[in-house]
């Protein structure tokens, strides 16, 4: 059965909390991508509204301030905080999809958002014992863009595994 793009997203949002069943890849990703294409449309939209219509090439530099302390901020704040469940319970249900227990996918999330930084604090407090604060900082750095990287590349390739069939049982 192919259900069309919006089908696919309100499925998303009426099962947010529905950790039990099946999603698919094109369900999962078209959700993903439907949300990315409206935050940056209110973003846009909200620019274009606030600096490229109402702001002369004087005041143009303080309405950018403007649009990034009451738009850009609140937004790159919110929504992923408003999307952490329906991604949660999508990402979940596609693990099952491809026959796995859905730890898979709410493990590396947790170890994602709780072990991670956990381990990064660690890691920054004893290079600064060592170094001086600024070379802590960049090394910490790098070591969080790696272990992040990882984290995002195990999760997406859980994604896109294949789904699998009830005769593959």
């Amino acid at each position: 059965m192919n259900k069309s793009i919006m089908e696919c997203y309100l499925e998303g949002w009426k099962k947010t909390f529905v950790y039990k069943g099946q999603t698919t890849r094109r369900e999962l990703f078209l959700f993903i991508l439907v949300n990315a294409v409206i935050i940056l449309c209110i973003a846009g939209i909200s620019y274009l509204c606030l600096v490229g219509f109402m702001a002369d090439h004087t005041s143009r530099g303080g309405m950018m301030l403007v649009w990034a302390w009451f738009v850009y901020f609140p937004l790159q704040t919110f929504a992923p905080l408003i999307l952490l469940a329906p991604i949660i319970s999508l990402g979940i249900r596609r693990v099952h999809d491809t026959g796995r227990s859905g730890w898979w996918f709410g493990g590396a999330l947790l170890v994602n958002l709780f072990v991670l930084p956990l381990i990064l604090t660690g890691i920054h407090n004893a290079i600064v014992a060592i170094t001086d604060d600024t070379s802590g900082q960049q090394i910490t750095s790098v070591i969080s863009m790696v272990l992040n990287s990882i984290a995002v590349f195990y999760t997406l390739w859980l994604c896109c595994l294949p789904t699998k069939t009830k005769a593959q049982h």
